[in-house]
């Protein structure tokens, strides 16, 4: 049995079209044909994330592609703003049903790059002590790393995971030389 249905695309749709047509009407400029061609490419898209978060898709290199773009365009749709600045998912996200839906989306991207808190505390600043979670929690909290929770962990405080390659970014830029040195 499937996990998701279409009755979330649905659901999720129409939380973006209000989100839609609440901006069109600040603008002055909606229609009902731009209406049905966003929610054409959008529902395509989102039903191909629950395709893939039910487990209907093998991994190979070209539904990567698809499925991070699709994943990108649904994250910016629900978090973007008109400043481009980056959005942190509330923490209740993650019990909804988009949250779950979009957690794992992302473990199937990237279940290789997913770390723990431990994992990136040691390999951020060489040492996986409490000082060192704490600056990496720190570092969740205001954005600058991305995460999600481990399905297989239940305990809320030790099924955070982030990305790797996030950590490693991270490590390189704490490692820039102070100006005037």
């Amino acid at each position: 049995m499937a996990l998701f249905d279409h009755k979330l695309a649905e659901e999720i749709t129409a939380l973006v079209l209000q989100r839609y047509r609440s901006l069109g009407h600040a603008l002055g400029a909606t229609t009902l044909a731009e209406e049905a061609a966003a929610e054409t490419a959008f529902q395509h898209n989102l039903n191909l994330l629950i395709e893939v978060a039910n487990g209907r898709h093998m991994r190979n290199e070209i539904m990567l592609r698809r499925i991070e773009l699709a994943l990108e365009q649904l994250l910016d749709l629900l978090l973007g703003n008109a400043l481009q600045s980056k959005a942190v998912f509330p923490e209740d996200f993650w019990q909804s049903e988009i949250g779950i839906l979009v957690s794992r989306t992302r473990w199937w991207l990237s279940a290789e790059d997913l770390i723990t808190i431990s994992n990136a505390a040691a390999l951020a600043f060489g040492q996986n002590n409490q000082a060192n979670r704490m600056r990496i929690a720190r570092a969740i909290d205001n954005g600058l790393l991305d995460w999600v929770p481990d399905p297989s962990v239940a305990n809320p405080q030790q099924n955070r995971r982030v990305l790797r390659s996030q950590v490693e970014r991270l490590r390189d830029l704490s490692r820039l030389p102070e100006l005037g040195d």
